[in-house]
């Protein structure tokens, strides 16, 4: 049971920094107006509740299509700068990031069967995502935007390996 707070807490901060580095992706290279806030939280929202009825999306799965669609993203509106078009296809991959939001619970449910703790992990990693990220982005810029979900989606994914091994 104990390896499972740390698991939350790392998925808490996957999101919230994956989150921020869209938002602030599509600032820079979309537009800075309240609509693409607007549309990119939505999309992820709709993701999410879609994920929370796909039943065979796993772990690994969940977190490799929205690192694959977050990347998918940077390149389009960093080839393709300022063009309206780009937003509509960034909802959608930021829908399709949101996928293993949704899915996550669902999936702890069934390890776990203690939400109310993992919930609180996962919502102190999100917390803790937030001030990482502003200071990561303030500190390093563009870089970090590029970097940290890669680096985040890795330790993820290897925290992945561990619970399975242990199980």
């Amino acid at each position: 049971m104990i390896k499972f707070p740390p698991y939350s807490f790392l998925t808490g901060l996957y999101f919230s920094t994956l989150q921020f580095c869209y938002l602030i992706l599509l600032q820079m290279n979309i537009s800075s107006a309240y609509l693409t806030y607007m549309i990119i939280t939505t999309a992820w929202l709709v993701g999410s509740i879609i994920g929370l009825w796909v039943n065979h999306l796993d772990r690994n799965i969940g977190v490799g299509l929205g690192l694959f669609s977050y990347y998918s993203v940077y390149a389009l509106v960093t080839n393709i700068p300022f063009s309206p078009f780009t937003l509509a296809l960034a909802a959608v991959g930021a829908g399709v990031t949101g996928l293993w939001a949704g899915r996550f619970f669902i999936f702890i449910l069934h390890q776990y069967k203690q939400v109310d703790r993992i919930f609180f992990h996962e919502n102190n990693g999100f917390w803790v995502g937030i001030v990482m990220f502003f200071l990561g982005f303030t500190l390093v810029g563009r870089p970090f935007v590029f970097w940290a979900p890669m680096t985040l989606a890795g330790l993820l994914l290897l925290n992945h390996l561990w619970i399975k091994k242990t199980t």
